[in-house]
């Protein structure tokens, strides 16, 4: 079972990785959802595995259910998250949720455009693509 944090963080970014997982977490559970939740000691705890790994978040209603994966600037074309994608991808509401915002050689740039060109590349045409700002808690589910 793949679980915990990405090697691939810095401090600062996993820290922006917890607080969207927070973020959105909190956000669905205003919406009326039973949401489990991995890194944040969510009460519910982090939900199972799911085809060998543990989403961040995930979300469940009478009438849906979501899993959510949440990346940074610096993992969201990584290896890792193609797997956890690639496993969630047959699940109809699967999400990739990354920051309005990146930076690249002092740049700023909207990591949108770029996410989902990535997932067309990787075959996962399934995957939404959805924003969350790690300091505002901003959250766009469909940019």
């Amino acid at each position: 079972m793949e679980k915990g944090n990405n090697t691939k963080r810095s401090a600062n970014s996993q820290i922006s990785h917890d607080n969207m997982v927070r973020y959105i977490a909190n956000d669905l559970v205003s919406r009326g959802y039973s949401v489990h939740a991995d890194h944040i000691n969510w009460p519910k705890g982090s939900f199972l595995e799911l085809n060998g790994y543990v989403p961040d978040v995930t979300a469940i209603d009478n009438n849906s259910s979501l899993v959510f994966e949440i990346e940074t600037c610096l993992t969201c074309n990584s290896e890792h998250a193609k797997e956890k994608l690639t496993a969630f991808d047959k699940k109809a509401g699967t999400y990739i949720i990354v920051p309005p915002v990146c930076s690249r050689d002092n740049n700023n740039y909207d990591p949108v455009a770029e996410v989902k060109q990535v997932l067309k590349n990787w075959g996962l045409f399934l995957v939404r693509v959805g924003t969350c700002d790690p300091f505002t808690g901003i959250i766009n589910y469909n940019p």
